[in-house]
């Protein structure tokens, strides 16, 4: 079974985000820890649990559209994963879109044993099994090379999740 025929239309938007953010802001990611990196994906997950929680997500107070966190969780997700990788050989938007391109293929696999299972969530579900894999991330980013695979295999998952809210509900919530 092939990925949604949506997900490379919100891979795409994922991507152009992570092209425009890094013309405007450099590489200032860079500056944080792998731990921190986990941080920042679990505030975005957090605020989208709240905003489900709360039926808030077509009215947030910030007036922040909120399939911008789920984009920013794509993309946050591949820059720690590049994070994880340290390879300075490979230029960062390589390494982001061969990071994308490996939650591709593991979403291929995955969905030859599971099927459409993911349509059958919930919104509020997605916000929080990513937030289980995160809270796995932080029992481990200590150790990175000890839980290696395990933390990539949690990243390209919550890039997964956040992609296939995006299918199942991006059209759904409220235009930016």
């Amino acid at each position: 079974m092939a990925v949604p025929p949506e997900y490379n239309k919100w891979l795409k938007k994922a991507q152009a985000i992570f092209t425009q953010k890094r013309q405007q802001y450099g590489e200032s990611w860079r500056a944080l820890s792998f731990p921190s990196l986990i941080d920042l994906l679990l505030i975005k997950a957090h605020r989208l649990r709240t905003l489900y929680q709360q039926n808030r997500q077509d009215k947030p107070a910030t007036g922040e559209n909120p399939i911008e966190d789920w984009l920013s969780l794509v993309n946050y997700g591949a820059i720690a994963l590049a994070s994880l990788e340290k390879n300075p050989e490979i230029s960062v938007e390589e390494l982001v879109k061969q990071n994308l391109e490996l939650a591709q293929h593991t979403l291929e696999r995955k969905n030859a044993d599971y099927g459409d299972a993911w349509r059958l969530m919930r919104p509020l579900a997605f916000a929080e099994f990513i937030l289980m894999k995160l809270e796995r991330l932080r029992q481990m980013d200590h150790d990175l090379y000890t839980h290696h695979g395990a933390i990539r295999d949690n990243l390209i998952d919550i890039i997964n999740y956040a992609i296939l809210f995006l299918c199942q509900y991006g059209n759904e919530v409220r235009a930016a």
